[in-house]
């Protein structure tokens, strides 16, 4: 997905999920804005996505297809 489609999927749910409430659930919380800059591919953290990903009720590997894609071809072999 590209970071407007996540960003699109979220604000459908915002009575639900925010930005904000996935940084909380994290243990230890993160910010809004890590979170902010993961769905923005600006940094890496695989918390972060698979919390992003739970959130939208896709996995991980749909949500963020390009941090997989070795793993996928790999599998395909």
């Amino acid at each position: 997905m590209t970071p407007e489609e996540i960003k699109l999927e979220l604000f459908k749910n915002r009575r639900n999920v925010t930005q904000a409430s996935i940084a909380r659930s994290l243990i230890p919380p993160v910010t809004r804005v890590a979170v902010n800059n993961v769905i923005d591919r600006k940094f890496v953290s695989k918390r972060i996505m698979e919390a992003v990903a739970t959130a939208l009720g896709r996995d991980v590997k749909y949500v963020f297809p390009e941090r997989f894609a070795n793993s996928l071809r790999s599998n395909q072999r």
